[in-house]
């Protein structure tokens, strides 16, 4: 029985471990909070996801912030570039949450411009 408790948790940890890791097709970025184009696009997909986040119930409405970015990649696709962004977000009430967004960002012709493509919440924040 001690064996069989063991396989289960070292087969929840390994998939967990998994989850953050890089996702298929995508290139890891090494995270540079100078970076201010990377920065632009975390901001983006934080601000469009949020809302959508609470609206959908799975975060209590409040002023949310990112904290800590977790993972940074991208994926060229056609003419644009997809970012995979995976960080940590609080709210003012001590509420933590990890978020996953993906961003794409393709060329228009008056520069570039920014779509949120998917988001999700990987910790729910009455989990944190």
């Amino acid at each position: 029985m001690r064996s069989l408790i063991l396989l289960v948790l070292s087969l929840a940890m390994f998939g967990f471990s998994n989850a953050l890791s890089t996702p298929t097709g995508y290139t890891p970025i090494a995270w540079n909070p100078n970076n201010q184009v990377l920065l632009n696009i975390l901001d983006y997909g934080v601000d469009q996801a949020i809302p959508k986040a609470i609206a959908a119930g799975k975060l209590p409405e409040g002023e949310w912030a990112w904290t800590t970015v977790l993972g940074a990649f991208y994926q060229v696709v056609g003419t644009g570039k997809y970012f995979n962004l995976v960080v940590d977000i609080e709210d003012g009430n001590g509420y933590v949450a990890r978020l996953g967004v993906i961003v794409l960002v393709y060329p228009t012709a008056s520069g570039t411009a920014m779509k949120l493509s998917n988001w999700s919440i990987v910790i729910p924040a009455h989990l944190a």
